[in-house]
């Protein structure tokens, strides 16, 4: 495997280019549209997730805690 070459930035950011599955498209645009995030940002997420560090995604499914009743 040839050395890892870091990619020419636009801006600050890595372009990223792929093919998915339509299945899988579908999947990551809803997700985009619950969690109100670019494909970018929804990426960038899950990648940061299967790393370990901490991402946008964790805690974000969680719901308010309830409210004992008195």
């Amino acid at each position: 495997m040839d050395e890892y070459r870091p990619p020419k930035l636009i801006g600050k950011k890595a372009p990223l280019n792929c093919l998915v599955l339509p299945n899988q498209h579908h999947a990551a645009w809803k997700a985009t549209q619950r969690y109100n995030m670019s494909f970018g940002a929804y990426v960038g997420a899950l990648i940061d997730r299967a790393e370990g560090r901490p991402n946008k995604l964790d805690g974000m499914q969680q719901g308010a805690l309830p409210i004992e009743e008195s």
